[in-house]
């Protein structure tokens, strides 16, 4: 039985595959609140399918690009989970993610002015610029971005559109390398401010 956990996009999941199959998913939208409500849902998803943590052979979750706080939990959560029932876990970057539903054209909204497209992380103007007619973008961004997009002959997917993390899980099981922890990936490096002050 695989577990896969992804708050990297808009959209968290939470799934179990097991023997090829999707046992239950549930996803919802991202609201910057995944430390409130990933364990409570996981836990959920194992009442409601009478499974105890010891069942789950492997962890996998979507290591990033993605956003500091809401990355950090989940990559957080799996290890945490793998670490105590003796599993592996499966490290699957966000690119794969993205690729294996949209291909190459996804671009994603990485906070201030940045858009994160093609392995780059690029101001907003910069990315719409590449835009041209009849092309399509899939991913998550802002609705400014989505109606300038429009405005160029672009088209958009949403993310809610495109397969699932189950699917993706069924789809590309056994591509990803195992690990015995595995350490998120962010858009920029987080800015962690050192005290000045000695304390003894």
């Amino acid at each position: 039985m695989i577990l896969g956990l992804n708050t990297a996009t808009t959209i968290t999941y939470i799934t179990l595959v097991n023997e090829g199959k999707i046992v239950d998913e549930k996803s919802w939208s991202a609201e910057q609140n995944e430390a409130e409500t990933l364990l409570p849902e996981l836990q959920k998803m194992f009442d409601k399918n009478n499974l105890k943590w010891d069942q789950i052979n492997e962890v996998a979750v979507v290591t990033g690009p993605g956003p500091f706080t809401a990355l950090r939990v989940s990559v957080a959560i799996a290890n945490a989970i793998a670490y105590s029932i003796k599993a592996p876990v499966i490290d699957i970057p966000a690119e794969d993610f993205w690729r294996a539903r949209v291909g190459e054209e996804f671009a994603v909204y990485a906070g201030g002015n940045k858009i994160y497209y093609h392995g780059n992380l690029l101001e907003a103007d910069d990315f719409l610029s590449q835009i041209k007619s009849g092309m399509t973008i899939a991913g998550q961004l802002k609705i400014s971005h989505l109606e300038e997009i429009k405005s160029r002959g672009g088209e958009y997917t949403e993310e809610g559109k495109l397969k699932t993390l189950g699917e993706f899980l069924v789809e590309n099981e056994g591509k990803f390398e195992r690990k015995n922890i595995v350490k998120p990936r962010y858009f920029s490096k987080p800015h962690i401010t050192v005290s000045k002050k000695n304390y003894k």
